[in-house]
């Protein structure tokens, strides 16, 4: 076990490449402009503080990389994990292609290892921000040969984010992962969706957003999740709402009849839920609790 300390003027992935399972990278403040894979397991990353250590890139969908191909959501990233029981805490990654009508799907983190955990991090993009895997299978499919071959493994996760910040617009948390959002803000930086989840019918739990902060940075309509597939399931459970939430809650995602099977659930003492869409799971104060506990029972998380 070794702990590696790097400034600005190194390289990240470099740093990575000589890493083994149990090591500790500490970031000193900087802009590291890089595109990073994680991909060994047990690596803890730390910065030295979450608004000054920075990775930052700024691909996009449609950027051409270097094999004269679009860059596609899932090879935008600036930061990519597929090791197991990888930690990051205290620092920024940051995809810098805005906006997201310019731009399209930008994303900053994209995690699908199992185990993950992100603390008091800073999250920023618009569209797209944070992809939690895995890929469903029709996707890995589609783009196998296309797509590292780390990001096709079709292993359900656990990922938690503690304390940090996201930032984004549309369907800024998205995927298929079981992730606990504890404490965190939820910035909305423009009109869109927080989260657009994906999950696979027999899994009874999705997201969960616990204790979390649901703001914004302007004056925008949001709705707290859509599903992109069938079966999205997403639980928002003691949260604060800014203004900014659209009092239908959710959408089904346009023409769809993904309200027929989209799993979401809400309980948030002292906001006003009577215009939530019918098709939402609203729970009372001892169902949110019960439903809590057993996601976190689940994901082997100790508050």
């Amino acid at each position: 076990m070794l702990m590696i300390t790097i400034n600005d003027s190194i390289s990240i992935n470099n740093a990575l490449k000589n890493a083994k399972s149990g090591d500790t990278i500490y970031l000193k403040n900087g802009i590291y402009n890089e595109k990073i894979v994680i991909s060994v397991d047990n690596i803890t990353i730390i910065g030295e503080n979450i608004d000054k250590t920075i990775i930052r890139n700024n691909d996009y969908f449609h950027k051409i990389l270097d094999d004269n191909n679009e860059a596609n959501t899932f090879r935008t990233y600036t930061c990519l994990v597929t090791g197991k029981n990888v930690k990051i805490s205290n620092l920024t990654i940051e995809n810098t292609s805005l906006p997201s009508k310019k731009y399209g799907q930008a994303v900053a983190l994209h995690a699908c290892g199992d185990g993950f955990l992100c603390e008091n991090v800073c999250l920023k993009s618009a569209q797209d921000t944070l992809f939690t895997g895995p890929l469903q299978k029709d996707l890995i499919e589609r783009y196998t040969g296309f797509l590292r071959a780390d990001q096709l493994i079709p292993d359900s996760t656990s990922q938690v984010y503690k304390g940090c910040k996201i930032y984004g617009d549309t369907d800024f948390i998205f995927g298929s992962s079981q992730a606990l959002f504890i404490d965190c803000d939820i910035i909305s930086i423009g009109n869109g969706f927080v989260c657009a989840p994906a999950h696979a019918k027999e899994m009874k739990y999705g997201y969960l957003f616990y204790n979390c902060n649901i703001i914004s940075t302007t004056d925008c309509n949001v709705y707290l999740g859509r599903p992109w597939r069938d079966y999205g399931c997403a639980a928002f459970i003691n949260c604060k709402l800014g203004k900014h939430i659209d009092p239908k809650g959710f959408n089904k995602w346009d023409n769809t009849n993904r309200d027929k099977t989209a799993r979401f659930y809400e309980y948030s003492e002292g906001i006003d839920l009577s215009k939530r869409e019918r098709w939402i799971h609203l729970l009372n104060k001892d169902e949110a609790n019960q439903y809590a506990d057993e996601f976190f029972k689940l994901i082997n998380y100790k508050k």
